[in-house]
């Protein structure tokens, strides 16, 4: 079947995204590694604090716990999905994204939820589409106070952290006025895309809303904890303000999924920001390869031991 010329021309300017990323960030990483001395790196590792590390690794979990419960709350009430069981879901489906490029991993919880929960795609798309959005303007209010915080922050950074607020509080009170209008119909939604505004109930609901984004800033709250704790292993402690430059430029970094588990560019957001707060250039490669590690490696183990055929790509039945 011949695909539309919409959908082709979209297709090829994502390609064109990724590789123009790719391309970016293996030539920073080149650059940036000719810095980099051996001997100090491997010392770096070398005298890294083991419990800090692992204390991040178990912390990881709780924050995934966070999103699984802005899931839950936004699915209620029409749906009853247990937490627990949105909290594996969310496991799984971001084990299967770090294997595979684009956060492939996304699909397998619309389909879990669809096969084993009664959960219509649209419904959880839309649930999906809440929980990134309530999920960056809980991001944004904790990094806005950046540029009072940390005044050696170079202008760029403070105007992403100023622009990213404005735009993500604007597409949700677009979508919140769409919703609206969509609910308020006498007659139910018809098409795919009415039915997936409609699934986003929630925006309806200041205390839901409310609910939801106070649980996601927990969350980031413990992935600041986690940066300051791997921080602390490689002997590198800054301030919480540090920290959250740290992870703003993480997270800008990998707006555009890349690479499987963001390999690289994940790297270079770390580098860039702690280059900001002038730390050596050893310990913020050995802060980014430990912190990336913490963010894959237990999640892809976990992943696999709750259900390996699920994230390797078969689709068994709910046991």
């Amino acid at each position: 079947m011949t695909q539309p010329r919409g959908m082709r021309s979209a297709r090829g300017l994502g390609l064109a995204m990724r590789l123009l990323a790719i391309a970016a960030v293996a030539t920073f990483l080149c650059v940036f590694a000719c810095r980099i001395d051996g001997s100090a790196l491997a010392a770096a590792f070398a005298r890294a604090a083991i419990w800090p590390i692992v204390l991040a690794a178990a912390i990881h979990f709780a924050a995934l716990g966070c999103k699984a419960t802005c899931w839950h709350i936004v699915l209620a009430p029409r749906h009853r999905v247990p937490t627990v069981r949105l909290w594996r879901y969310t496991i799984v489906s971001m084990a299967a994204s770090a294997l595979a490029p684009v956060r492939a991993g996304e699909a397998l919880r619309v389909w879990a939820l669809k096969q084993r929960d009664g959960v219509p795609v649209a419904d959880s798309v839309a649930t999906a589409v809440c929980e990134k959005m309530l999920d960056g303007a809980a991001m944004f209010a904790l990094v806005v106070a950046i540029p009072w915080l940390v005044p050696e922050v170079p202008h760029s950074v403070n105007l992403a952290a100023v622009v990213g607020s404005v735009l993500v509080a604007a597409v949700l009170v677009a979508l919140a006025l769409a919703v609206r209008r969509v609910t308020m119909r006498a007659e139910p939604p018809r098409s795919w895309f009415a039915r997936c505004l409609a699934g986003m109930h929630v925006l309806r609901s200041p205390q839901r809303v409310a609910r939801s984004f106070a649980i996601l800033l927990a969350g980031w709250l413990i992935d600041l904890a986690m940066v300051e704790l791997v921080l602390i292993a490689v002997g590198m402690p800054v301030s919480p303000a540090g920290a959250l430059v740290v992870l703003l430029t993480i997270n800008l970094a990998i707006l555009v999924p890349a690479t499987p588990a963001q390999v690289g560019i994940h790297e270079a957001g770390a580098i860039v920001g702690l280059s900001i707060l002038h730390v050596p250039a050893e310990p913020a490669l050995t802060f980014a390869l430990i912190y990336h590690a913490l963010q894959v490696l237990p999640l892809i183990a976990v992943g696999l031991a709750l259900e390996w055929r699920l994230v390797v790509g078969r689709s068994p039945q709910y046991g």
